[in-house]
């Protein structure tokens, strides 16, 4: 594309330096080159074409509308808001869930527990559920089960653990049957039984 000078020059006109920063305001101010102007087409053009599609899309909308009373299209509207409601509250629960899955199971193995599900069997799940200071009222709960079910963790509840090797002193090491049977705590009593099955059969 020739520059507005060159045109000119080849007619024989030439703008003195000192007009020309005026002559090219001025040109620029009343005149447009084609491609700026192809440019502005294009561009009113597209404008003309989005909205032509928002109108054709609104229409498509309002056909779907066609023999429905405004109570209709009220009810309808409503049965969509429910649904993304339940939607919406169906995933918070779902993540909030699992949030307080991993809450526990992470405080039952920080515990040392040693049967996750067995625990969980023995706490207030619901109760839990709605604390407010989840991490306190878990880490309370499972003090309570471990004082009164301490075989369900690794350091039996803070008890210490019946062995048969160790006796009171003075004794003679060897357990009797009614010995076991003393035994307080009675997944540990059933394992003396396992262990010394020979006290419990007939005949003994």
């Amino acid at each position: 594309m020739k520059n507005i000078h060159t045109i000119l020059s080849e007619y024989g006109i030439t703008i003195p330096e000192d007009k020309k920063a005026e002559f090219d305001k001025a040109v620029a101010e009343n005149y447009k080159t084609s491609a700026e102007h192809e440019k502005k087409v294009n561009r009113l053009t597209d404008d003309y074409n989005a909205e032509k599609k928002r109108a054709d899309e609104a229409v498509e909308t309002l056909k779907g509308f066609d023999g429905k009373d405004f109570d209709a299209i009220t009810r309808e509207r409503d049965e969509w808001k429910k649904k993304h409601d339940e939607a919406v509250a169906d995933h918070k629960r779902q993540q909030e869930d699992r949030e307080f899955s991993s809450a526990l199971e992470n405080a039952i193995s920080e515990a040392k527990g040693k049967n996750a599900k067995a625990i969980m069997a023995l706490l207030d799940i619901e109760k839990l559920r709605g604390s407010r200071n989840l991490e306190k009222d878990i880490k309370s709960a499972l003090d309570a089960v471990r004082t009164e079910s301490g075989y369900l963790f690794e350091d039996n509840g803070g008890k210490p653990h019946f062995s048969t090797n160790k006796t009171d002193p003075g004794s003679t090491g060897i357990l009797t049957r009614e010995d076991i049977m003393k035994i307080p705590d009675r997944a540990e009593r059933r394992a003396a039984m396992a262990k010394n099955q020979h006290l419990f059969t007939k005949g003994e």
